[in-house]
């Protein structure tokens, strides 16, 4: 049994009470408790439910080890990995090898998604049912609907077949390719994102345009905004800022971060390449270490409140994507926190960030990095010191949902 006392958000209210822990869970939350005095402010550790660790085939990008640490660092205390690596997890086979390498070299907990392609695409109950047997996958994506290779390219029929045989949540990259161009324009995405709600309800990754995210806020969908998408604009070109989808004009983005209630999750889509691919033109940022610090920023400066970006960032990620004992400060769930000192502002520099990519889109951004990290009670990450090792350390419990689950207020 451990205690820690400090300001936190608790139901809605910042309080200053003590925290008791026992076997990593939050066992009672009382102003009578004491405990081990942590200065700054306590909020929850991030879950990070987009993010591409790369490692096998393209090892020199990112690794499981190298991506997870960037994310402890970045106050994460789990991730779910992407499908679309070298080679596409779209079997069990290969489902099941990722998941023993970052058994052993994750820092934080980690699941992972399970990709669809033309060629799984009849078979994916299947598949699923069986590595479901070892493992709980979180959903099924990231989906694209455009893609340069045919087969990771998923048509509409395809897409409505799977909703309709499957209960798992399908998480879509949302770009209509009839309307994709060099420019791959906004409409591109709005298009997509209305055929979709036609089919059923789905989790859409990276929303870039505000009309889209009122067309999904009005749904039973859900849908994920980027730190990117609302903090960069396609006034600056450069062909280290291409991503999928594209930056969008600064009126655009200032009218998505005005609609920022209206999303359900915040994540990275964390998506390293090395400074040669970023010149060759690949398209993705690095980010897991530097969204919840660039957040937090404007939580400090007020353009963010802070019951919206726990929302956001822990305890609405939780409840779509059914992780049990994860989300806010609450009894009853892990002791996973990550403790800001507001004071402590410093400028993002790249050489300081943990991900293999060596860059980041945000450099000398104003940003409020942890000081401290804990993950199910223990101190992970302290003054910049890691004092863990990698390896998950426990079998998490987590509980089934349906296809998205109630949208939140967030």
């Amino acid at each position: 049994m451990v205690a820690i006392y400090g300001r936190f958000l608790y139901q809605g209210e910042i309080i200053e009470a003590g925290i008791e822990i026992e076997d990593g869970i939050i066992k009672e939350i009382k102003k009578t408790i004491e405990g081990e005095k942590i200065d700054g402010l306590i909020l929850p550790a991030a879950i990070d439910v987009h993010v591409h660790f790369r490692d096998f085939d393209e090892s020199e990008k990112e690794t499981i080890e190298s991506g997870s640490l960037s994310a402890l660092y970045g106050g994460n205390c789990l991730v779910v990995d992407q499908p679309n690596s070298k080679p596409f997890v779209d079997s069990y086979e290969v489902y099941k090898r990722r998941m023993e390498v970052a058994e052993k070299k994750s820092y934080v907990d980690y699941r992972l998604n399970l990709g669809l392609t033309i060629a799984n695409a009849e078979k994916i109950h299947e598949t699923v049912k069986k590595i479901e047997e070892e493992y709980r996958i979180p959903a099924i994506g990231e989906i694209f609907l455009q893609h340069d290779n045919p087969s990771y390219q998923i048509p509409y029929d395809t897409l409505a077949e799977v909703r309709r045989k499957i209960s798992k949540i399908l998480t879509l990259h949302a770009e209509d390719p009839t309307l994709i161009s060099d420019e791959r324009p906004p409409q591109a995405e709005i298009e997509a994102v209305k055929r979709c709600l036609e089919l059923g309800n789905f989790h859409f990754c990276h929303i870039s345009t505000y009309d889209s995210a009122i067309l999904i806020s009005d749904s039973d969908s859900t849908f994920e905004i980027t730190p990117h998408h609302l903090l960069l604009n396609s006034d600056a070109s450069s062909e280290f800022l291409r991503v999928n989808p594209p930056l969008r004009s600064k009126v655009e983005v200032e009218m998505l971060f005005n609609a920022l209630q209206l999303a359900d999750v915040l994540a990275s889509d964390h998506a390293p390449h090395t400074l040669e691919d970023k010149k060759d033109g690949a398209p993705g940022f690095p980010g897991v270490e530097t969204m919840y610090p660039l957040m937090v920023n404007l939580m400090r400066k007020g353009l963010l409140g802070i019951r919206t970006l726990t929302n956001l960032i822990a305890v609405n990620p939780a409840r779509i994507f059914g992780f049990e004992k994860y989300g806010g400060i609450e009894v009853g769930n892990y002791a996973n926190f990550a403790v800001f000192n507001l004071k402590a502002v410093s400028k993002i520099k790249a050489e300081r960030l943990h991900t293999k990519a060596g860059w980041t889109p945000f450099e000398n951004f104003e940003a409020v990095f942890p000081e401290r990290v804990y993950l199910k009670g223990e101190l992970a990450l302290l003054n910049g010191e890691v004092l863990i090792e990698p390896g998950i350390r426990k079998k998490e419990e987590v509980e089934e949902v349906g296809e998205e689950g109630d949208k939140d207020e967030g």
